[in-house]
């Protein structure tokens, strides 16, 4: 028996039209001018890199723009999927700019402030952006892309409030990977490319190779160790003291190099010994920018940190880790699912079954030692 002709000639005409629509929709997009807002803080920057990575695979000729705190703009340099990196120093949602509570009058006079009136608000009005996508979702964040002419608008709803104010939203979920949620906005702006949830930092040759003449030659049975003891307050911080006796315990065996990284603040956080063999370790807090921080971590063999930058900078690297949570954080297992990677290990407290305490140095040593053997 013949085909229903005019049936098959129907799903033809259906999955062409279908087919013509959004090769339609690709060509409106590649037209669009795309603007991301992160004025966030270091980690939260760099863990929105796979959603640049989506939109540009996506879309590879509509313009993509990222606005960000001057204190994070290395982290993108060289970044093969931005047209434009764009000074965006909001006072709101960060430690480098805002002092103040989020949800506090004054910080809310400051960032209405920014957006009526700031030079950086009137450039970006100029540089007519046609979507909008505020990967935190913030009511300043919102207000920012009103102001500044974007009509397409996207947010966060349940997070911070500005969803009210976008045409579209992501829904907040606690339980979701910073990085998915970011590239959770893929969708809707009509893309359907799916990208690995990793971070992504650009080095170049010259930073790879600065970084392994720091680290010295290197040697099959030494293995590289990144330890970084700041972080953003001391709550968050897993303890000077149990850095200082972690690295002496390291550096009791003699197959441990150690490179300890941070800011000039973080020098001397971990306290040098007479017994310490100063062949083997290196303090480079103060002494290294970002991407030369990035750089040594790169090749790294392992890395202790506090939930700080150098957690997710051993994520871009896929270098096994362990986040050594402080005291103002209750459960370790929510944070992973929230900011972990697979090679890596977050210890903590879980409030939730009774361990009310931070790890002590015996249980990150030992979980090192796991880590490093499996």
């Amino acid at each position: 028996m013949g085909r229903d002709t005019s049936e098959f000639d129907q799903k033809k005409i259906r999955y062409f039209g279908l087919h013509s629509k959004l090769l339609n929709n690709q060509k409106i997009i590649d037209q669009k001018k795309i603007f991301v807002l992160r004025n966030n803080d270091l980690g939260d920057v760099l863990v929105t890199t796979p959603l640049l990575a989506g939109l540009r695979i996506s879309y590879p000729n509509c313009h993509i723009a990222i606005g960000v705190g001057d204190w994070a703009k290395p982290l993108l340099e060289h970044n093969p999927h931005l047209n434009e990196l764009i000074s965006c120093n909001a006072p709101w949602h960060n430690k480098q700019n805002c002092s103040f509570p989020a949800n506090s009058p004054r910080t809310f006079l400051r960032g209405l402030s920014y957006i009526l009136f700031s030079q950086q608000a009137n450039n970006l009005k100029k540089k007519r952006f046609t979507h909008g996508i505020d990967v935190l979702g913030s009511r300043q964040g919102a207000w920012l892309m009103l102001r500044t002419g974007i009509k397409s608008r996207f947010g966060v709803k349940g997070y911070a409030g500005g969803d009210r104010w976008c045409e579209q939203f992501v829904n907040f979920d606690e339980n979701r990977h910073v990085a998915k949620a970011a590239t959770a906005f893929l969708p809707l702006l009509g893309a359907d490319q799916t990208v690995e949830s990793r971070p992504q930092i650009f080095l170049t040759n010259k930073e790879k190779e600065d970084a392994r003449r720091l680290w010295g030659a290197k040697s099959s049975t030494c293995k590289r160790i990144v330890i970084a003891p700041g972080g953003g307050f001391p709550e968050k911080c897993w303890g000077n003291e149990r850095f200082t006796e972690l690295t002496r315990l390291l550096l009791q065996e003699e197959k441990y190099q150690i490179c300890i990284l941070g800011s000039q603040e973080d020098r001397d956080r971990i306290k040098t010994h007479s017994s310490f063999d100063s062949k083997r370790i290196q303090n480079f807090c103060g002494s290294l920018d970002l991407r030369k921080s990035a750089a040594l971590v790169s090749e790294a063999d392992f890395v202790f940190t506090n939930s700080s930058l150098s957690m997710h900078l051993a994520g871009a690297f896929q270098v096994p880790s362990i986040t050594l949570l402080g005291e103002c954080y209750d459960s370790a297992k929510l944070h992973e699912k929230q900011w972990g990677y697979i090679e890596g290990d977050i210890l903590g407290k879980e409030t939730i079954i009774g361990k009310n305490r931070t790890a002590s140095v015996n249980e990150a040593h030992a979980c090192f030692v796991n880590l490093l053997h499996n």
